[in-house]
C-alpha cells in the first residue's frame, strides 16, 4: 500500500487492489456459479463489501498519514471485533476472559492511536489512525457472516465470488476515469502498479482464500487469530522502509496482543 500510494491516491489504490483481487480467482469460480444458492448472493455481496471493499479504502486512506507498522498493529484487533460482532449480532457466547480481553484490546488500541507523534485529539489527524480500526471492525463482521451464513460454500467460492462482486465494478470505474492512463508513460506509476498488483493477488485474493479456509474448518476466533502475526511483519517491513519505531508502539502492540490472547482463551 505504501509503495502504491507513491503514485495513486487512496481511492485509486483501493479500486486497483480490488480489481486485481477480483479477477485472480475468476477461472476457479466460473464453473461453480450455477451451484450457488440464490439466498447466498446477498451474503456474498455483503462480505465482499465489508470484508474487502470498505477496508481496502480505509487502510489506504489511513496510511497516508500513519506508519504502515501502526496500521498493521491496529489490524491485530480483528479477533476482538470478531468476538464483539459475534456476541452482539450472531449469537456467539463470550467468556469471562473474552470480556476482559475485549476491554484490554480496546485500551491498547486507544493508547496506540493517541501516542503517535503528530496525532492530536483536538485536531483531525487522529482520524487517520482510526480508519484502520474501522477496517478491523469490518473484518470482524465479515468473518462472522462467512462462518454463520456461508458455511455451506467452499472457501474458493466464497473468496472468488465475494472479491469478484467488488472487483468488477472497480475495474469498470478504473477504465472510465482514466486512472491507468499515466501507467503508459510514467515509470513511477508502472512501478506502483506492480506493487498494487502484488497487493491484490497475493495480499488480498490468496490471503483471503487461506483465511476463509480457516474460517470454514475452525472457529471464527481461531481464524481471526492469524492477525497475531501481522504486527511483527508490519513492523519489520516498516523499519525496512525507513519508518521510525517508538517505544509506545511496542507497548501498545503488547497490550493489544494480551487482549487478543484472552479473547481466544476458553
Amino acid at each position: 500500500m505504501k509503495k502504491g500510494l507513491e503514485a495513486f491516491n487512496p481511492l485509486e489504490l483501493a479500486r486497483l487492489r480490488l480489481a486485481f483481487a477480483g479477477f485472480t480467482l475468476l477461472p476457479f469460480i466460473l464453473p461453480k456459479l450455477h451451484k450457488i444458492p440464490k439466498t447466498a448472493w446477498i451474503w456474498l455481496s455483503l462480505t465482499g463489501l465489508v470484508g474487502s471493499g470498505i477496508p481496502a479504502l480505509l487502510f489506504a486512506a489511513g496510511i497516508t498519514r500513519i506508519d504502515s507498522s501502526l496500521a498493521g498493529i491496529i489490524n491485530s484487533t480483528a479477533p476482538i471485533f470478531t468476538l464483539l460482532a459475534g456476541l452482539l449480532f450472531f449469537g456467539l457466547k463470550v467468556s469471562k476472559f473474552g470480556a476482559i480481553g475485549i476491554g484490554i484490546g480496546l485500551v491498547g488500541t486507544v493508547f496506540l492511536i493517541l501516542s503517535q507523534k503528530g496525532l492530536s485529539v483536538n485536531g483531525n489527524q487522529w482520524v487517520f489512525a482510526a480508519l484502520p480500526l474501522l477496517g478491523a471492525i469490518c473484518y470482524g463482521f465479515s468473518t462472522n457472516i462467512i462462518k454463520s451464513k456461508l458455511q455451506g460454500l467452499s472457501a474458493v467460492s466464497v473468496t472468488g465470488i465475494a472479491l469478484f462482486l467488488v472487483g468488477l465494478p472497480s475495474a469498470f470505474w478504473l477504465l472510465i476515469d482514466g486512472t491507468l492512463s499515466p501507467c503508459l508513460h510514467s515509470p513511477l506509476h508502472q512501478k506502483a502498479l506492480i506493487y498494487v498488483a502484488l497487493l491484490g493477488t497475493v495480499g488480498t485474493a490468496l490471503a483471503v482464500l487461506v483465511f476463509n479456509f480457516l474460517i470454514r474448518h475452525t472457529t471464527v476466533l481461531f481464524a481471526a487469530s492469524v492477525t497475531y502475526l501481522i504486527p511483527a511483519f508490519a513492523i519489520l517491513w516498516g523499519v525496512w522502509m525507513g519508518e521510525s519505531l517508538i517505544w509506545q508502539t511496542l507497548v501498545g502492540m503488547a497490550i493489544i496482543l494480551s487482549g487478543v490472547y484472552l479473547v481466544n482463551r476458553r
